[in-house]
């Protein structure tokens, strides 16, 4: 079995907002604008492309400057947030986060991302959360805008990583937002809402279509896993 994880209010949560002045930063340094981190609005469920796409077109930036400045802006951003990251995050573990991934790769569950943060975010991240050797691959919210298109990347690399293949039926997206849900399910996976985040409830969760809907990652232990390499 593989499992996908997303990181922002599944993984983690209540986190400082070092992310959000990440991104601000970033913009700062690549385009020559101000943004202040409440400037980016509500970021559940977005990629970190679609949230800079959405703050520098409402202040006017062309499309074309925005789309040239990409990838430097991921750099800038991702060297903001190692400096502003506090240097430990296990505080800032969702319930059972740990205790899950612990469960699973002992069961010899294969895990890995798909996740709205940047790269080298996302892995500074789990680093500071001491959960980043739980995980082989990911994709990445720096490629790509919508999060549909993030997990044929994960699962590309996760037979890559693991050297076996994966069937739908045992591939997991797990998460937070009817997104995370909506990206699972367009891709013909399986699905599993954790209601940790700040935005969506429980009941909002079961509505998006979640295969599994639980009030904290503590739910897996419902699934039907066994210790397998499936």
């Amino acid at each position: 079995m593989l499992f996908l994880f997303d990181i922002d209010g599944t993984l983690l949560r209540r986190m400082p907002p070092a992310h959000r002045q990440a991104v601000c930063d970033g913009a700062a340094v690549v385009y020559g604008v101000r943004l202040g981190p409440d400037d980016l609005g509500q970021t559940a469920g977005m990629t970190d492309t679609a949230i800079a796409w959405r703050a520098l077109r409402t202040i006017g930036i062309p499309d074309g400057e925005i789309r040239d400045g990409l990838p430097a802006f991921f750099t800038a951003a991702a060297d903001a947030y190692e400096r502003h990251v506090p240097a430990d995050l296990r505080p800032y573990a969702a319930p059972h986060a740990t205790e899950a991934l612990a469960w699973l790769a002992e069961r010899g569950a294969a895990l890995g991302l798909v996740t709205g943060n940047i790269e080298r975010v996302a892995w500074t991240k789990l680093r500071a959360a001491s959960m980043d050797q739980y995980f082989a691959c990911g994709g990445f919210g720096d490629e790509a805008e919508a999060r549909t298109d993030l997990p044929p990347l994960a699962l590309g690399r996760a037979r890559t990583a693991f050297g076996r293949d994966f069937t739908p039926e045992h591939i997991y997206v797990v998460g937070d937002t009817p997104d995370d849900v909506a990206c699972g399910v367009a891709n013909g996976l399986r699905t599993v809402a954790v209601a940790t985040g700040p935005v969506h409830s429980l009941a909002e969760l079961r509505a998006a279509g979640a295969d599994y809907a639980y009030d904290d990652l503590r739910g897996l232990w419902e699934l039907p896993i066994s210790a397998t390499r499936s």
